[in-house]
């Protein structure tokens, strides 16, 4: 039995996912005990779908509204200044005092009223604004977040539909032990990559994907190793997937002396 040829069939990738008959499963775990090779390649094919499924999950952060109130009430406490009491000695008689005392009461009263209105109305707008400030910033990410989470919901959908199959490439000699999926639909010809873990290019060169034929390479365009679904171009009737390092902006036929992983499906 070829060894490459199993593991060229997709029957791996059907493995993983749990599309497969229980016939199949039995021998694929028995040929994965047989043979070190093929329970290598498995154990490859598992971390690069697992790291699909990572790559598109969403976490929303919760309870923000309620961490900016704490603040805002911490800062209310902290803007009040505490009273300084200062001791008065009479220097006048009595009865002066008493008068001045009444008279003086009167004034700072009305005086301290009049400043802690002020330093109220002061300490009320300054936190309205900061308010105002965090609660814009809030709404900010918050539709930031919505955006994001509604776009990788359309990617995910687009991805979910029926006939999307996925192919794991394992990079050669150039790219050992690294992996990419390639997810083709072969009713639509829509073809993307996903979770690209070859090695960073430099800055004047980009991976270019090719689909083969009857022998002749059909040019998918470039992808970036940033991790994101990228939409390739479509195709029909492809027999294999394969990678080469190109010139950035795409090469119109590859370079075999840069190819970095192929597949036959």
């Amino acid at each position: 039995m070829n060894i490459n040829d199993y593991i060229s069939s997709g029957i791996l990738e059907q493995y993983v996912l749990g599309d497969i008959s229980p016939q199949e499963k039995k021998e694929v775990e028995c040929m994965s005990h047989i043979y070190p090779e093929l329970q290598e390649e498995l154990l490859k094919v598992q971390i690069a779908l697992e790291g699909f499924a990572l790559d598109n999950a969403i976490e929303v952060p919760s309870h923000l509204k309620k961490n900016i109130f704490e603040q805002i009430e911490k800062e209310v406490v902290e803007a009040i200044p505490a009273a300084k009491v200062v001791e008065m000695k009479p220097t006048v008689s009595n009865e002066s005092v008493t008068s001045i005392k009444r008279f003086s009461s009167k004034k700072y009263l009305v005086a301290a009223s009049v400043a802690l209105i002020v330093g109220a109305t002061s300490v009320y707008f300054i936190l309205q604004s900061n308010y105002n400030q965090k609660e814009l910033a809030l709404n900010n990410k918050v539709e930031a977040i919505a955006k994001e989470k509604g776009e990788v919901e359309n990617q995910l959908a687009t991805l979910s539909v029926e006939n999307n199959k996925p192919f794991v490439l394992t990079g050669n000699a150039k790219a050992l032990g690294k992996t990419m999926v390639v997810l083709w639909n072969n009713k639509t010809g829509n073809v993307y990559v996903n979770n690209v873990q070859l090695p960073q290019t430099p800055s004047d060169k980009q991976y270019q994907l090719w689909a083969l034929k009857d022998g002749k390479p059909i040019d998918l365009g470039v992808f970036n190793t940033d991790g994101s679904i990228q939409n390739m171009k479509p195709v029909a009737g492809a027999q294999a997937f394969a990678v080469t390092l190109e010139q950035k902006g795409g090469s119109p036929t590859p370079h075999l002396e840069e190819l970095y992983a192929i597949l036959n499906i």
